[in-house]
């Protein structure tokens, strides 16, 4: 899995940082893969995982990397952050197109554009270590290692939930990378247990950086709530999900029927909040024919402020999804104090609480009766005890260390 053109970059690379990286090594540079990325909320998770992360880079470690984001044009205009230290980039793959840098106002870090990407760009650029934060990346070289973040095995846990075409290209891209790449990210220790199962992936070579990423919401003010739920008065079940057929929305509606027709006398709603896509008018019609329609907000992607004052009006969350690599969600719960109720997946399998009820996400009689126990429950409880043991500066630092190859370094075979 280690080409062995790779090892003179990763020895001169150790040598460079002699062992600690301080402020008077040359910062690390290494060239961010991200053209998988679109604007708004689409890709759902894994661009909060990569913007928060790439913020903490900026924020607390520009002295030790140097980033060259490369990345879509449509999100240029969302990576005025990276400007912030003075020597980040970004790389557009790609034309340019309808964007005029000019309304950035100076905000943007320097941008350069490739509509060809030449033989070898990254050792142009001198960079020292690729980022594939998609598995995979057009920028290989065996020149330089490759890093790559893998965040779940879908494809091959619920292969009907994608299309097929998609399903045969992840076995390709998930299988390329294993073995184009020095190491392997992935978000959970079930995650890795899946690759190196299901792909062959070397356990030695394999490594894991959780997602603490509910702080983002303290670096942002209280927004509103959007109108169709701005005067709501009634408590109600929150469920943060893109439409998505593994998010399991059409088990959840059904079983929040019969919760209503067993408590008529106590008014509730379900918010639902994910970027719109085909399935959403299905599932709206759905709820129509369940006579829920009236108790059923179908929220699109929210800014961050406003998504802020949704989670802490909620009084619950209700977490029916059927796969999850992390369930960023659930952690986010943890942060805005809620009783939380959720498919038993195994990424929190280890979280012992009164207050993180568990259900067969298949049975909506199972979901329903979860709903209930909710709804008796208050709608501020005690996560702290829990929420100690995820810090994203100890992540950042930890995957900061491993790109340097200080940390998990990979067994080389001469």
């Amino acid at each position: 899995m280690f080409p062995r053109e790779q090892m003179a970059r990763l020895a001169a690379i150790r040598l460079q940082q002699g062992g600690e990286m301080t402020a008077s090594s040359r910062p690390l540079q290494v060239a961010y893969d991200i053209a998988r990325l679109s604007a708004g909320g689409a890709n759902g998770g894994i661009k909060v995982h990569h913007y928060e992360f790439l913020r903490r880079f900026v924020e607390k470690h520009s002295h030790e990397i140097r980033l060259f984001v490369f990345c879509r044009e449509e999100i240029v205009p969302e990576l005025g952050f990276l400007a912030a230290a003075g020597h980040h980039q970004v790389h557009v793959l790609g034309p340019r197109e309808g964007y005029d840098p000019r309304r950035s106002e100076g905000s943007l870090p320097l941008l350069r554009y490739w509509p060809e990407v030449p033989e070898d760009l990254l050792s142009l650029l001198g960079i020292d270590v690729l980022y594939a934060g998609f598995g995979f990346s057009q920028l290989y070289t065996p020149n330089v290692p490759q890093v790559s973040l893998i965040v779940d095995v879908l494809h091959r846990s619920y292969p009907k939930s994608l299309p097929p075409a998609e399903v045969d290209f992840r076995d390709r891209w998930y299988a390329e990378a294993i073995e184009k790449s020095a190491l392997v990210q992935t978000n959970s220790a079930f995650c890795k247990e899946q690759l190196v199962d299901e792909f062959g992936a070397d356990p030695q070579k394999t490594f894991v950086i959780s997602l603490p990423l509910h702080g983002r919401f303290d670096t942002v003010k209280t927004g509103s709530l959007p109108a169709e739920i701005a005067t709501l008065s009634r408590p109600y079940f929150l469920y943060p999900a893109n439409y998505w057929p593994h998010k399991n929305h059409e088990i959840l509606l059904v079983a929040f029927a019969h919760f209503i027709a067993k408590n008529r006398g106590q008014p509730w709603q379900l918010v639902l909040t994910g970027t719109r896509n085909e399935r959403t008018p299905e599932l709206e019609a759905l709820a129509r024919t369940l006579g829920i329609d009236q108790l059923t907000s179908f929220l699109d992607h929210l800014e961050l402020g406003d998504f802020k004052l949704l989670w802490e009006k909620a009084h619950a969350l209700v977490f029916p999804s059927l796969y999850e690599g992390f369930g960023l969600p659930v952690l986010e719960a943890m942060h805005f104090n809620k009783p939380i109720a959720c498919g038993d997946y195994c990424s929190f399998k280890t979280v012992d609480s009164p207050f993180l009820l568990r259900f067969d996400a298949r049975i909506p009689t199972e979901v329903s009766r979860a709903m209930e126990q909710l709804a008796h429950l208050p709608s501020i409880v005690d996560w702290s005890d829990h929420l100690g043991t995820f810090d994203i500066d100890i992540e950042c630092r930890a995957l900061l260390r491993t790109l340097s190859f200080q940390q998990t370094p990979p067994v080389i075979t001469p």
